[in-house]
């Protein structure tokens, strides 16, 4: 109770317009902002001092965490929500940050009612109801390669989206519409089955990560990271599944228009 106390005290509660120093901290770690119109931009931002202030952080494994820390991931887990409304990721309540991968004892359904249970390394985690878990090291790595469709931060965060449908990620967030929604499941089916038959092929190569192949909430979280971080691929390699992201978020990155 003590260290969380210190840790909401201590986090800054700014107003807006953002500090310069963080602003800083934005034009180096998270670019897209400038490409936003300047409402947008605004919505950005007084949605980036309501998530830090909010939320309950932690560095694990010996990392202090600072402003850069907690208004990047603030920044990047809010640029999937810009097309909603006020949505600040209200569920989540707790990020916590590791200097780098970690490893967590898990267990492994490998089929046939065969289960492996050892270490496992992670670069991040989202649980229902429960925190987003981070590597620094990745997100670091991720941010200095210009033109890489990788981002765990919108990957662990498209997770906190498909959860709001119930406790079992599934790859179907909540959608308006059966229309949609019998839409949705047709178009993931068919690219998830796409990327299975690329991923199975030595030299072959897609926009989409192979570890989308894992499960279908895996495939929605990696296309999530294409989708923000390699618009103009993954509109070019997988069209539909572009269209029914583009729905789904209600903004188009290639343009920033929300």
């Amino acid at each position: 109770m003590i260290k969380w106390l210190q840790n909401i005290f201590s986090a800054p509660k700014p107003t807006y317009p953002l500090p310069k120093a963080w602003q800083k901290i934005l034009a180096r770690n998270a670019a897209f902002r400038t490409q936003l119109d300047p409402a947008t931009q605004k919505r950005l931002d007084l949605g980036i001092a309501v998530f830090v202030r909010d939320k309950y952080w932690e560095g694990c494994g010996g990392l202090e965490l600072n402003d850069e820390h907690r208004v990047t991931i603030a920044a990047h887990a809010l640029r999937i929500t810009l097309g909603f409304e006020e949505d600040y990721f209200d569920d989540v309540k707790t990020i916590l940050v590791y200097p780098a991968t970690y490893q967590v004892h898990a267990k492994e359904n490998v089929g046939g009612g065969i289960i492996v249970e050892g270490p496992s390394t992670r670069l991040g985690e989202a649980w229902y109801n429960g925190p987003v878990i981070l590597a620094w090291s990745d997100i670091e790595s991720q941010m200095l390669k210009r033109g890489n469709p990788r981002n765990v931060i919108a990957h662990e965060f498209a997770h906190q989206l498909d959860y709001r449908n119930g406790m079992d990620a599934d790859g179907v967030p909540p959608i308006e519409s059966d229309e949609q929604a019998t839409r949705w499941l047709e178009v993931m089916k068919s690219e998830y089955d796409k990327l299975c038959q690329i991923c199975r092929h030595r030299g072959k190569r897609s926009v989409l990560d192979c570890y989308g192949t894992t499960n279908r909430a895996e495939f929605f979280a990696v296309s999530t990271e294409s989708f923000f971080e390699a618009a103009d691929q993954l509109a070019q390699e997988c069209p539909e599944l572009f269209e029914e992201l583009r729905g789904y978020y209600r903004q188009d990155p290639r343009t920033a228009t929300v």
